[in-house]
């Protein structure tokens, strides 16, 4: 009997304890436990970002000339040589056109020969002018005939004239001068070579560039050349001169974007009266800039990327919901931002597609 109390109570006992355990654990934890997470938000500010953009330009020759000869000859004589400066006017190379010269000797012979046909015509009207003083000795007819006279020997006059200026031009050619203050960038041809227009595959004798006034052009990305104006200050350094660093203005916008890099080219006057800069040389420019109206400013950790889209979490009435913006300028930390958003408006100070649209948050400035 004993023993057979002893096995009932122990059963009783073990259900007891089971029930017990199992009531513990389909307990739910109280709602009051939860701890909600807390957002940190700012507040949309309105300002004029501005920015020093880095980027890539090129050294430019201000003026950069081929010159080909006009007229067909032999190369006489080169007087220069790559490197060497030269001045407007210079005599660089002369040609040598045996042909040209027996035309100009034509052309002259032919003027002078028409200037005293001219001449002779002149005197004749002036003997019959004075003879006609006495009435009846010379005919009305006669005195238009040598006026006649007189005003086709001058056309013919003329026109010899205007021949013999010509080829003497055209001998004015068989010098090749500069056509600007500059350097001899290459020589490409020598003295026995010949040239000139009618020469199928002309090849130009020399390449002039000017050097003591360089232009600098920058490619700007589409997205800052609204920020871009005339005479904006900006600094650039070249590889082979570390140590030194180069300043200058806008001079030039081209208002055109260039659709294959979507960049504005600008241009910047650099005098280089010393020679140090190079053209064809690759910068480093600083180009500091500000937008010319004021924009809206977030932290750029407060503008969230998808595949999709580009956006902010606005917080309004504790539901967050997500607004498409655009990026603008980006410097220090902040980024300008275009779309359905003002002023003063919160936003969560970093946003992630993590938080759902129309979700309820709770956050803390």
């Amino acid at each position: 009997m004993k023993l057979s109390h002893l096995i009932i109570l122990a059963a009783l006992t073990s259900q007891l304890l089971l029930d017990s355990c199992t009531q513990s654990k389909s307990e739910p934890i109280s709602s009051n436990t939860e701890e909600q997470v807390i957002y940190p938000a700012i507040k949309v500010e309105s300002a004029k970002p501005s920015q020093e953009l880095q980027i890539p330009g090129e050294l430019e020759s201000y003026f950069e000339t081929d010159l080909f000869p006009k007229v067909n000859g032999y190369i006489k004589r080169i007087n220069v040589d790559i490197g060497d400066r030269v001045s407007t006017g210079q005599v660089l190379a002369v040609l040598d056109a045996p042909e040209l010269s027996l035309q100009l000797a034509e052309a002259t012979a032919k003027m002078r020969s028409a200037e005293s046909q001219l001449n002779t015509s002149k005197s004749v009207y002036k003997r019959l002018q004075k003879a006609n003083q006495t009435p009846g000795t010379v005919s009305p007819n006669d005195l238009d005939i040598a006026h006649s006279k007189i005003v086709s020997d001058s056309l013919t006059w003329l026109g010899t004239k205007a021949v013999y200026q010509s080829i003497q031009v055209m001998t004015e050619y068989l010098s090749i001068k500069a056509p600007f203050d500059g350097v001899v960038a290459e020589r490409r041809l020598s003295p026995g070579a010949f040239v000139g227009p009618n020469d199928k595959s002309a090849v130009a004798i020399f390449k002039i560039k000017q050097e003591n006034r360089l232009r600098l052009r920058i490619p700007v990305p589409e997205r800052y050349i609204s920020a871009i104006r005339l005479n904006q200050p900006i600094s650039f350094s070249v590889m082979n001169l570390p140590d030194k660093q180069f300043t200058g203005k806008v001079s030039r916008i081209s208002h055109n974007v260039n659709k294959q890099t979507r960049s504005e080219l600008i241009e910047i006057d650099v005098q280089n009266p010393q020679l140090q800069l190079v053209s064809g040389t690759y910068t480093q420019v600083t180009l500091p800039f500000q937008r010319n109206t004021t924009s809206l400013t977030v932290p750029s950790s407060a503008v969230a990327t998808t595949l999709e889209k580009c956006f902010v979490v606005k917080v309004e009435n504790g539901i967050a919901s997500w607004v498409e913006v655009k990026k603008g300028i980006e410097a220090e930390g902040k980024v300008e931002i275009f779309g359905e958003i003002k002023s003063g408006d919160t936003v969560l100070k970093t946003a992630s597609d993590e938080i759902p649209n129309g979700v309820a948050v709770k956050t803390k400035l």
